[in-house]
Parts: C-alpha cells; sequence; structure tokens
C-alpha cells in the first residue's frame, strides 16, 4: 500500500487512521450526531474526477472497498464505511446555461445554492427538501423533492452524469451514450456500482408564486385530515404538494394538544389568481376544529428551507425509515399511533399524499418504487444512552406498515436492515440491477447495502 504515492496523485487532502487529524475527518464525514462504530483505512477528499479516479484504482489495487460521500447526509450513516472513503463534499462546480435551460453540477452542489442560483435567472429545478443536503445521494437515489408532482421525481430531470466505474475510467453516461449505465445512475443510491461526478440537470420555469398554508390539528383527528388530503388531492392540479406533519405540539399550541399534525399544503403557482383558486378548494374541505392555521403565506425556497431546517436540528441522533403506500388512510394512521407513543418529543412523521398521476407511468429508471402516497418516521434524540429506545421505536413504526407498506424510499430507508434496499426497487428493476453490478463492479469493489462479500482483487 503507497499511501505516499496517492498523496502525490490526489489535488485534495488523503488522511489515513495514523493521522492526527483521523478522528475528526472520520467524524466530519457524517451530518448525523450518531457516528457508527466504523472506521475507513483512508479518506480522500477529492478536488476533481481525476482525484476520484485516483481513489477507485488505488482502493482496487490494494483490495479496499469503496464508499463515496457527498454531505454524509443519509439517515443509516452509509457514506461512513471501512475501507476507502472518496469524500465529494469538496467537487461543488456549478453552471447554468440559461438560454439552453440546463444546470451543471458537481456533487457537492447543496439544494439550497442550487435552488438560490436557479432562482436568479426564473429557473428552477426539483430540488430535494433539506437545505444542506447536496445533489449526489439526493439525485444518485431518485430524488423526491419539492413540486414532485408537477416536475416529477429529480433523477427524471437529470441529462447526463459523469460517471467514474469500478476499473477507474471516467465516462459519459446518458440516454444514448451508456445508457444502462445512465438507467442505473437515475434511482440506485447506494445500490449504485460507481461514483457520479458530475450531473447535468434539465430546468424547470420558476413558480411566479409559491404560497404554504399550514392548519393544525391535535393528532386524534388524524382521519379526519387524511380524507380530506386524499379527498382534496384527486381535485387540484398536480403542482400542490400537501403533507401531513405528526409531531410534539409547537410551543403555540402545546397548552391545548400533546401531539398534533399541522396538514402544510405549498402551491407552486404561475400567478397570485391560481394560487389563491387553489388554496379556496384546499380550505373549503378543511375540517372544523383546528387549533390553529396560517394562510396564504409567501414561501420562496429559501423560506421554505428555513421552515424545513427547524425539524432537523444539527448535533442530534438520527435514525429513519420510509414507506409507498397505496393506502393513505392506513399510513397516515399508523404513523399518528406511532408517534403518540415516541420515546423523544423531537421524534415527528410525514406523510405526503401524492397527485393521482404522480405514481404512474414512470420513466423506465433504477428509480421503480413509488405509490400513491409516502410516509417517513424520524427518529431524533439527544443522548446516545437513548439509542435503543429510538431505533426500537423506528423498527415497531415500520413493522406497524408492513401490511401497507409498497417498498421504500431508499434516499431515506433504514439500510442498516439489507432488505430495505432491495425493497426500494420493483423485482425487475432489482434484478436488473444486479446484473449490472455483475458486469460493471465484478470484484464488488464499491461498497453497497445488500451485497455480497467483497472479493480480492486479483
Amino acid at each position: 500500500m503507497d499511501i505516499d504515492a496517492l498523496k502525490q496523485t490526489v489535488r485534495g487532502a488523503v488522511t489515513t487512521r495514523g493521522d492526527a487529524g483521523y478522528e475528526g475527518t472520520r467524524a466530519g464525514l457524517l451530518w448525523n450526531g450518531r457516528k457508527p462504530e466504523r472506521y475507513p483505512e483512508i479518506v480522500v477528499k477529492a478536488m476533481d474526477a481525476g482525484d476520484v479516479q485516483a481513489a477507485v484504482r488505488f482502493a482496487a489495487r490494494n483490495g479496499l472497498r469503496v464508499s463515496a460521500r457527498g454531505g454524509g447526509h443519509n439517515f443509516s450513516c452509509v457514506s461512513l464505511q471501512d475501507g476507502l472513503v472518496v469524500d465529494l463534499g469538496a467537487m461543488d462546480r456549478l453552471g447554468i446555461d440559461v438560454e439552453k435551460r440546463t444546470a451543471t453540477a458537481g456533487p457537492g452542489v447543496t439544494n439550497s445554492r442550487l435552488a438560490a442560483a436557479l432562482t436568479e435567472h426564473g429557473l428552477a429545478f426539483p430540488v430535494g427538501h433539506c437545505a444542506s443536503v447536496p445533489v449526489s445521494g439526493y439525485l444518485l437515489g431518485g430524488g423526491f423533492g419539492w413540486n414532485s408532482g408537477a416536475w416529477g421525481i429529480a433523477c427524471h430531470n437529470v441529462a447526463s452524469v459523469e460517471v467514474v466505474l469500478a476499473d477507474g475510467s471516467l465516462i459519459t453516461a446518458s440516454e444514448t451514450e451508456n445508457p444502462e449505465i445512465f438507467w442505473a445512475a437515475r434511482g440506485a443510491g447506494p445500490e449504485f456500482f460507481g461514483i457520479v461526478t458530475e450531473y447535468r440537470l434539465r430546468l424547470q420555469d420558476l413558480p411566479r408564486t409559491i404560497r404554504t398554508s399550514v392548519w393544525s390539528y391535535s393528532l386524534d383527528r388524524i382521519d379526519a385530515v387524511e380524507r380530506w388530503m386524499s379527498a382534496t388531492m384527486r381535485i387540484l392540479p398536480s403542482n400542490v404538494e400537501f403533507t401531513a406533519v405528526m409531531s410534539s405540539a409547537p410551543p403555540p399550541l402545546a397548552d391545548r394538544a400533546a401531539k398534533t399534525v399541522a396538514a402544510v399544503a405549498t402551491i407552486f403557482a404561475a400567478s397570485e389568481e391560481e394560487a389563491a383558486a387553489t388554496l379556496a378548494k384546499i380550505q373549503s374541505g378543511a375540517p372544523e376544529g383546528a387549533l390553529a392555521a396560517q394562510l396564504g403565506m409567501e414561501t420562496p425556497f429559501d423560506v421554505l428551507y428555513r421552515i424545513i431546517g427547524q425539524f432537523f436540528p444539527e448535533g442530534r441522533r438520527y435514525a429513519a425509515d420510509t414507506h409507498w403506500s397505496a393506502d393513505p388512510a392506513a399510513l397516515l394512521r399508523g404513523l399518528a399511533d406511532s408517534v403518540s407513543a415516541a420515546p423523544s418529543p423531537e421524534t415527528f412523521a410525514l406523510a405526503v399524499v401524492l397527485p393521482p398521476t404522480a405514481s404512474q407511468a414512470i420513466p423506465d429508471t433504477a428509480f421503480s418504487m413509488i405509490g400513491p402516497a409516502f410516509g417517513a418516521a424520524y427518529a431524533i434524540w439527544r443522548d446516545s444512552k437513548n439509542d435503543a429506545e429510538n431505533f426500537t421505536w423506528v423498527r415497531q413504526a415500520s413493522e406497524r406498515a408492513a401490511s401497507y407498506s409498497l417498498g421504500h424510499y431508499i434516499g431515506e430507508a433504514d439500510l442498516d436492515l439489507p432488505e430495505r434496499a432491495r425493497g426500494s426497487f420493483s423485482a425487475a428493476a432489482y434484478a436488473r440491477l444486479c446484473s449490472l453490478q455483475r458486469k460493471y463492479d465484478p470484484a464488488g469493489l464499491f461498497h453497497r447495502p445488500a451485497r455480497e462479500p467483497l472479493k480480492k482483487a486479483g
């Protein structure tokens, strides 16, 4: 293992387990306050695709498994693994071609930075809901982002990618060039058999009017809220995102309820008139007895990110799991029951009811698991002594959902369970993905959640 040669080859920093700053580098790979007992031999902070190629070739020669780290936000901490970690965070070049309505983004470009840069040009992209998450893992896992009902899943708005494969080669993949690799890059998540070093994105028009309304109810009203959401989404345009957030009551409502459900409707409209007409349709079906209501708030992307950021304080310990379902009533009721019994007051769950057409006839990509409704449970706590009870809560919430679950969203699934990765794809897509893994990564160089043991490089 000639580590000195690697250090001389790459532009970025190379940290090994023997270095003085190793533990800080290791812990810094994860945004999650929970740091699993995994200790990579080497961390390469890549500055460009050439650094990624050098790191991959080095790992292959020395029998080290490779994992890629974009921003380290995955709740299962998949970017921290033994072997060699390629940190892509510094690869954050962003270019926008206004005339062609495309953007070129490095894997380290964050959702909030991309949204802000596009807003300046009156353009948009279905960026993720969390500001500090980079496009790397978000797009690779599919990308269930803002206004997905109208704009679609984010990876379906990707025009091409640059990928470093297991042999160290750098290739372009698109619908016409290396199409089977492009198929996998759109949705394979950590099951992908390469490292994406650049994305080219197709852009959308920025909605002129983005308005958010919130109705808060006691959590025992969850059934009425679900009926309202499901009925309303059948008559609304596809540019509405309707989410139920189940949590401990926020301070203004804590004296009136212990747990609440906030029905949050965000309208991505072309005009004030369109937004007002859509809000009227939503409001007309709202159940009586709301504890509070805030209607028609102006929420450009920077405001949306501030709102979401309040739910994910940095430094906390996190675990999560997700489910797609064709039974919104059972999904919301199950999540509400779980939140009622959550051991931590910061824990919450959310459920999204999609427009009727959103889960129909999606493009043929590795992203192949979707349903009429989506649910996620987020355990959030502060102290490691409470790890066991919070992990138990997440697992029990998922067990409750098993009877009405279609599958999982790999971007936020509990990937400590190998079956979660498999359950994040249709059976046909998973079989094809496994075949491509054997073709492009026959030695099993890249870490994947559902995999066979690493075969020693010859």
